[in-house]
This record gives structure tokens, sequence and C-alpha cells, in this order.
């Protein structure tokens, strides 16, 4: 009987030929997945690597397949890019766009998210109650006549002028905030408080029967939107002295430096008007709580970018 030698050099090649077989197979079905992938898809519609990665980070897998439904533009990465920008008004943001190409992104994004583009009172909306001390309430979102605010109480005569009320919820922060600037020689005291909605009635009447409506609405919100009726919105002022230049006083620098640290911001900047439609007010503070505050601070924001980002937007989803 003839025993027939093992030949290695045939199963050498064998094998060689399976395992070839099995990478290629491998491959294959990886190839086949990853074509499967959001980062193949982008790349084919013209996203680069860096763009993918910031659309990555910037929005989650329902948003990244509706924007590969679109063609490649390089307008749709500046956009989401941006700190505040958010998916639900990407398509506002577009139309305003092609009406405004002269502006930035960042002007854009802040001119949608609050509704800055929307004419005073044309799209009235109820302000929402139960958002507490960070409700939001400006010339669109508005406070009905029966609303009232249950905790209003006198503010004590040592930080304010005589008959000033506001909410009791607030008090404690103002005057650890009074007695705080008063330890470094400012006296601060509050000027104006809570309103209901029959003073503002009775305040925003008279403008309009002096300066007309248009010229109104630019200094004293209308009845059911001025955040004094609240009890939220008060002046905080230097006792007893004017200044030429306020934002130059000592009381004002200190005010800005600290008012954050127990809650408060400075609601009407000269820098915002654009998007909370108010003239500056010197002195005008609201308390939204500390965290909230220090953000605003932080960020160099107003209270409507907050809102509409941290409080109703995708931050809070």
């Amino acid at each position: 009987m003839t025993v027939r030698k093992f030949n290695y050099f045939r199963f050498g090649v064998f094998i060689a030929i399976v395992i070839a077989i099995i990478v290629g197979i491998v491959l294959l079905i990886s190839h086949i997945n990853y074509t499967k992938t959001n980062q193949y898809k982008l790349l084919n519609i013209g996203y680069t690597e860096e763009e993918i990665s910031i659309l990555n980070n910037k929005l989650n897998e329902s948003e990244i397949n509706e924007l590969m439904k679109l063609d490649y533009n390089s307008v749709y990465v500046n956009l989401i890019k941006e700190k505040y920008f958010m998916f639900k008004n990407f398509d506002k943001y577009l139309s305003y766009r092609r009406e405004h190409t002269d502006y930035d992104y960042s002007k854009i994004i802040s001119i949608i998210n609050t509704e800055a583009n929307v004419d005073w009172i044309d799209e009235e909306k109820d302000t929402d109650t139960s958002k507490g001390i960070l409700m939001l309430v400006n010339r669109l979102y508005g406070l009905n006549k029966e609303y009232e605010v249950g905790d209003i109480v006198d503010v004590p005569v040592k930080y304010a002028y005589n008959g000033k009320k506001l909410s009791n919820i607030l008090l404690d922060d103002l005057k650890n905030m009074c007695d705080e600037a008063s330890q470094s020689g400012y006296t601060l005291v509050v000027s104006d408080g809570y309103r209901s909605y029959d003073e503002q009635e009775k305040l925003y009447n008279s403008y309009v029967s002096s300066n007309g409506r248009s010229e109104a609405d630019k200094v004293v919100a209308r009845p059911g939107h001025s955040e004094y009726e609240t009890g939220l919105s008060l002046d905080l002022v230097p006792y007893n002295k004017n200044y030429d230049t306020p934002k130059a006083s000592e009381e004002y620098i200190w005010l800005r430096e600290n008012a954050h640290r127990y809650g408060f911001i400075f609601r009407f900047d000269q820098e915002k008007e654009n998007l909370t439609g108010f003239k500056e007010y010197t002195w005008r503070l609201r308390y939204v709580g500390e965290d909230a505050a220090t953000i605003i601070y932080n960020e160099n924001i107003c209270f409507e970018e907050y809102y509409a980002f941290y409080v109703e937007g995708e931050k809070n989803e």
C-alpha cells in the first residue's frame, strides 16, 4: 500500500485562499456597513471631515437625517456651529438670512430665537407662568388682566422708597445685595417695583396721550406686558443721587460686577435693544435666580436669549 505524502505547499495555498476570502468578505461587509453610516453619506453629499465633526457635536441623529435630505451648503454648517443654534428654528434662520445677507450668523440666530423679527404685539402670546422666576414677560408674551402675584410684600424702608412692593421670593437676596453694597459704601434703594395691571394700563395710556403709541411702545410696556406686574422687576438706584453719566458711577459698576451673585440681571441693555424692543434702562433689574443670572452675566446675553435657549430650547430637552 502506497502512502501519499502530505503536500504542505498546497495546503498552505489553500489556507491562504480561505483567509483571503474571509478577509475579503469582512472588508466587503465593513464597506457595506460604512456606506450606511452618516459619515459616508455626509462625505458623499460634500461635507468635509471637519464639518462632519461639527454636525455630530451639535445635532442628534434625527436632525442629521433631516439635514441629509438637503444638498450641501456651507451656510448650514456656519449656522449650526453657532453657540445658540436650535434646529427647530433652522428653516426660519435660512429664510431670514435670504432677506438679510449682510447680517452675520450670530445676529440672525439671536433675532430668530428671541422673535425680535416679529412686529410689536402682532403675535401676542400668553406668558407661561409655570416657569416661576423664569417666566418671560415682554413685548410678545403677556399676562392676562386676571393674573395675580400671590406673594407681593412691602419692601422695608431701609431698602426702598416708601410704598414700594415686590415678590417676597426675591426679598432676602435683595436685602443681602444691598447690605453688601452698603459695606462698600454704596446705598442702593428700590425706586420702582410691583405694579398691578390697572396701574400699568394707566401709565401706558398716559404715555400714549403725551407721545403717541409708537413712541410710548419704546419706553413703557403695554398692560400685561410689563415685568413690573410679576413682582420680579425693579429699579434699584443710588439713594438721593443723580448722575449725568450713571454707567460711570461707582454704584453702577458695583452692581454690574455683583448683581448676578444674588440672582439679578440688568434687564434692558443698550446693546440688546434690537432683541428686547425697549430702550435702555440703566437701573432696571430682574430677578431670575443665581444660576440663570450667572449664565446671563458670563455669556453676556439678555433674558430673551437665555429663555429661548436654556428654558424653552433644546438645551432644556
